[in-house]
């Protein structure tokens, strides 16, 4: 049975469990706007121990919160800069599908059919927004309480199947406070979404190191060679067409060997391409002329788990061999195995190596993003896909519930300190500039105008973004 189905029965019994609760607890049941709020005591007394118990570590911690908040800030508007310049390409946008402006809601990685998100199953929207509301909330009340703000109340928000957690301060007594106490409280919960997000990103990596094993040799390009314009100019064509993805690449002989190249190459305009420019012409493989895809598990029956198996048989083979290659796709939905025979080809660089031309290209540069993917591919071998070793379809619904709660805290986190007035981030930022201006209306003016700029932006991404789509 497919999982949408257990899902699916899951909602219908947590719905029906909701129903049931409100209605037996009607007198504690507030409409506010669209949802309905359930006000209790639970949670209060663990939060006022907490925010009351440990002065001297919260009073460190506050200082290490208000960096933080300033610091996802500053990113997130140089994120909001980097969306702008890259929803600038519509090559990209049509990559990615979802509108820079839509809420995280089940199922959709699969409304707009994007392949490179993991399923979002109902399950996964409720345990993973819980507990991001939770230790938000949680964490905006305790130091409230650090800075003795009377906490009113907590709760939880209900709109149809979907809740959120709540705790209601006293406004009053934390506009009255300073502004450093003010401003500790208010990034207190996105301190807590970072903190809950390194914590079960941590969780994640062990998972995956003790859930899965190699199996299988991935590529993520056809081998190819670059040259310069200049060297471009001694081409023939050779009469090949090549379908790679819907481009038709046409084949040419360059000094004696074959290659592929894009078509677009014949439409540049040559005077404009300088010595530095390098044009890109996949060689004549058997990879790309049988156009394989998925994970490589096989030769010739024998199996291949990484690239020390693929190493290992190929050496067995020489240039003109004939072989056949299984290979299993790399979706978590359609798990499709495919067989490919081919004749070996000469590796253009040493003629006596059998090759099936196939290359992994690993991601370059520096800064945040190279340490991330460090992180993640630690101890994983390049070029090696890896799976669950049991229990697949369990397996693979855990660690992608893992990953769906490291993302949405982090995105929650980053979101959330937008200089925006729906955001803990809005009065942040409204404080900030009132410290530094000490004028009330001037402060309130910025921040009005901050919130306009922004509000402008996601504006002219949700443009940018049906012009790269439908255009």
């Amino acid at each position: 049975m497919s999982f949408v189905l257990y899902d699916l029965s899951f909602l219908v019994v947590f719905t029906l469990a909701i129903i049931i609760f409100l209605y037996t607890r009607k007198h504690n049941l507030k409409r506010d706007g669209i949802m309905y709020l359930y006000r209790t005591s639970v949670g209060l007394k663990i939060i006022d121990k907490i925010g009351k118990k440990y002065p001297r570590t919260l009073k460190i911690f506050s200082y290490i919160i208000v960096a933080l908040g300033y610091l996802l800030m500053i990113v997130m508007i140089y994120f909001l800069v980097e969306i702008i310049r890259i929803f600038l390409n519509p090559a990209f946008v049509q990559a990615i599908k979802i509108p820079p402006l839509m809420p995280l809601i089940p199922y959709l990685p699969d409304l707009f059919q994007v392949s490179w998100l993991p399923p979002f199953y109902f399950t996964y929207w409720i345990i993973a927004i819980a507990l991001v509301a939770i230790f938000h909330e949680g964490a905006h009340g305790i130091f409230a309480r650090f800075y003795n703000v009377k906490i009113k109340s907590t709760g939880f928000g209900f709109l149809g199947p979907f809740l959120a957690f709540f705790v209601e301060q006293d406004d009053k007594q934390m506009q009255h406070k300073k502004i450093f106490p003010q401003l500790t409280i208010l990034s207190a919960g996105v301190f807590a979404n970072i903190l809950l997000g390194v914590i079960f990103f941590l969780i994640m990596i062990g998972f995956y190191a003790l859930a899965y094993a190699p199996s299988g040799v991935v590529f993520n390009d056809y081998t190819y060679s670059l040259f310069t314009p200049a060297e471009m100019q001694n081409l023939s064509l050779n009469g090949k067409i090549l379908a790679v993805e819907g481009l038709n690449l046409t084949g040419i002989t360059l000094f004696e060997k074959n290659y592929f190249i894009s078509p677009e190459y014949f439409k540049l305009n040559q005077s404009e391409l300088t010595s530095s420019t390098y044009i890109k012409a996949y060689q004549d493989m058997p990879a790309i002329n049988n156009q394989i895809s998925g994970a490589i598990r096989k030769i010739n029956e024998i199996p291949v788990n990484n690239q020390k198996d693929f190493s290992r048989e190929m050496s067995k083979y020489k240039p003109g061999d004939n072989i056949t290659l299984a290979t299993i796709s790399l979706s978590q939905k359609n798990r499709t195995t495919q067989t490919y025979n081919m004749t070996l080809a000469g590796d253009y660089t040493n003629n006596s190596r059998a090759v099936i031309g196939t290359a992994v290209l690993l991601p370059s540069g520096k800064g945040i993003r190279m340490v991330m993917y460090r992180l993640v591919n630690y101890f994983k071998e390049p070029g090696v896909n890896y799976e669950p070793k049991d229990n697949y379809e369990l397996t693979i619904f855990f660690y992608n519930l893992l990953w769906w709660i490291v993302l949405i805290n982090f995105s929650v986190a980053l979101t959330n300190m937008l200089p925006m007035g729906i955001f803990d981030g809005g009065r942040f930022y409204y404080l900030t500039i009132l410290a530094i201006t000490k004028k009330k209306k001037l402060s309130e003016q910025v921040f009005k105008w901050t919130t306009k700029i922004i509000l402008a932006v996601f504006a002219l991404l949700m443009v940018l973004w049906a012009w790269g789509m439908f255009r």
